[in-house]
Formats: C-alpha cells, structure tokens, sequence
C-alpha cells in the first residue's frame, strides 16, 4: 500500500515537471542548448518558471529573458498542456522517466519530444531507413524488401515520414505489421508532405510520431537538417538505400557518425546517378548491406526468434501456394523480379524460355498471381511484392 502511493505521489510530481517543461518548450525560438542551461541552474523545469528575470538573464541573455518572460505573460503552463492533450499530443522531457534514453547521449540533445502515438520502446532494435525523395524503382523495391524482412524480425523502423524512400520504408513496415517512428520538422499535428497523410495515419496506429517542435509549428527548410540527428540518435543504425552524390541524406549520416553509429549502404550500378552516394560512403568506410540479414547478424540481433519463426511459417505458406498454381502461373512467377516488369518483356522471356503460353493463358496466370499476393501490377508493370 505504501509502494503504491509512494508510486502516486512520484508519477504527480513529475506530471508537474512535465507541466512546467512543456512550457518552457513551446518557447520554439529559445534553443536547446539555453533550456538546458536554465534548467541545469534551477534544477527543475518549475523552478525555471518561478527564476527572476536577472536570473534568466545572466545564464541566457538578454533576448532569452525578454522571450521568456514574453511567454509567461501570455501562456500559463496548465493552459498550455491543456491545450496540447485536447490534440491528443503527448509531452516528455530530458528528466522524465519516459524519454528516451538514446537522446541524451548526442550532441545538442533535444530538451524534449513532443509525440502522438507512442514512443519507440527502448528495448526493440530500430533502423533509420533513408534515402533519395525522388527514388528510382530500384531504390523503392529494397527499400520495401528491407523494411518488411526487418519487421519480420520485430525490428522498428524509424525515418521522416518524407516522400521517397522514407515514407515507402515506413509504409512497407506498417503494412506488414510492424511499428515504426516518423520524426517531423514540424509540429506533431501537421502533416508533412500531405501526399503521406495516409501514412501519418497508420504510424499513430503501428507506432508514432514525434518533434522536437511545438504543436501547429508549420515546416521550414530550416528544422529539417537539425530533426535529423533524432531520427539517427532513436536507431541503432542507419541504412542509406539510395542518395545522390550532393544529398540532404548525407546530412543524417554526418550526425549518425557523430552520434558513434554505423553507416551502412545498398549499392547500386555504377552509373546510375541515385547510386553515386551509397556508392561513395562505401568508398569511405560505410558497411555494405545487400541484404536485411547482413545488418541482423553484424549486430548479433538474436533476440527475435519468434518473429523468425513467423516469417519462416509465412515463407512456408507461400511455398504451399506456389504449388497450387496453374503450370502458366509458375512459369511467370519464374521470370518475375523484385523490380517491374512491362507485359511486354514478360511474355517475350516466357518465349525465350520455350512455354508455349496462348495470350489468354498468361493473362489468366498474371490474375491468378495477383489474386494469391504473389504478383504486384503497377501500370501495366508486374514485380514480385
């Protein structure tokens, strides 16, 4: 009984903290780097609240004393987290037991997380998965190839929900079951680009979104470089599928090596332009990973047995449905690839390899294969899933 209130009084006082810290962080113009100096003085995030303006002023400046005072004038703290819990927005710090842990670690550590959803859990392994927005279909199918063989292993997948390889990396996770994590550059309730609004929707059911920024904060050019840092600091790895050699993704990697992490990298053709940097970081030291296995046993992730062993009852069960198809099916399947295939090149390989397939036959196999998940049509293009 004494545990238990022992226990109460802990989780009020720090919902208090939270109040108070909350606050201070929605001061958007007012950097890290100063909230931790303050609080490091005060000690608490309320006792920063109750700190004279000389006081504020001799550890921040003076602009930091006229913004925060600013602030206080116009926004209560239990107003301001009323306001963010009617969003449905939830709210850590740097001194609360719940934030992750792998934040406090990097350089410039955010001082705290805004987040829908839910946090990653610390014990699961995660993957930053990042790479060109303006991808190749190669780069999409290994960035759908890894991400689903990653969940398979109950491995999260964290990004920033950007067009691309981002946001196909996390669509493959959560359409496969799994979780994964978007970081914005932005406030938690926009959704940025809106053409992954359907995706920003199934993170909040299969993981969560998170931001260093205040609710309604709009995206900027600016927030996007520093957003970065969280998304490699919350992985154990970080995994560039495809980059231009000149890349924004780059940048993530620069703060992951920073941060003490490895860099690994798909390799592509020599002369495909998405390709030059991964191709570069391998020249410089990056790991090279050509499949979500080489990543798995180079960090002795051995603690996802169960997932294994579903994919492989999974594996099983395709197995058993290949043999179930027509004689046509199977020998299109054969000739299918991870990227897409015109109908076209399709029928031209099933005659070179000799299948004497009438037209309406193999448009039956290609439906058969559709309808068994084996096949994907995009466009007239056929790929395996």
């Amino acid at each position: 009984m004494t545990k238990s209130m022992n226990n109460l009084e802990t989780n009020k006082v720090e919902l208090e903290q939270k109040i108070y810290a909350c606050w201070l962080d929605t001061i958007y113009w007012l950097a890290s780097g100063s909230k931790y100096k303050l609080l490091e003085a005060a000690g608490s995030a309320k006792s920063i609240y109750d700190m004279s303006e000389k006081e504020v002023e001799a550890i921040a400046g003076i602009k930091c004393r006229e913004r925060f005072l600013q602030h206080k004038k116009l926004h209560h703290p239990q107003k301001v987290w009323n306001g963010i819990t009617k969003l449905g927005i939830s709210y850590t710090y740097c001194q609360a037991s719940d934030f992750p842990q792998k934040l406090i670690k990097i350089p410039d550590p955010p001082f705290g997380i805004f987040y829908k959803g839910k946090l990653p859990d610390k014990k699961t392994p995660a993957v930053a998965m990042i790479g060109a927005r303006k991808c190749s279909e190669y780069g999409r199918c290994m960035a759908e190839r890894f991400a689903q063989e990653f969940t398979s292993y109950g491995i999260d997948i964290i990004s920033g929900m950007a067009s691309g390889i981002d946001g196909i990396s996390q669509e493959a996770a959560v359409n496969a079951g799994g979780a994964s994590y978007g970081v914005l550059g932005c406030g938690v309730n926009v959704v940025y680009p809106k053409t992954n609004e359907s995706l920003y929707r199934k993170l909040l059911e299969k993981g969560g979104i998170l931001s260093e920024y205040p609710p309604g904060m709009e995206p900027r050019p600016m927030l996007f470089p520093p957003r970065n840092r969280i998304i490699s600091a919350l992985s154990d790895v970080v995994l560039v599928i495809e980059a231009r050699q000149k890349s924004g993704t780059l940048i993530t990697v620069d703060m992951a090596l920073e941060q003490g992490k490895e860099v690994y990298a798909v390799p592509g053709r020599c002369t495909d332009g998405l390709s030059m940097g991964c191709n570069a970081l391998l020249r410089q030291g990056a790991v090279v990973a050509t499949a979500p296995e080489d990543i798995i046993e180079d960090m002795h992730w051995k603690v996802m047995t169960n997932f294994k062993k579903n994919r492989d009852a999974q594996k099983g069960m395709t197995k058993q449905i290949k043999s179930g198809l027509s004689q046509t099916a199977q020998n299109i399947y054969r000739v299918l690839d991870i990227q897409s295939v015109p109908k076209d090149t399709i029928i031209i390989k099933l005659a070179q390899q000799g299948c004497k397939d009438t037209m309406p036959q193999i448009y039956q196999g290609l439906a058969e294969l559709e309808l068994k998940g084996l096949a994907v049509c995009q466009g007239g293009c056929y790929r395996l899933p």
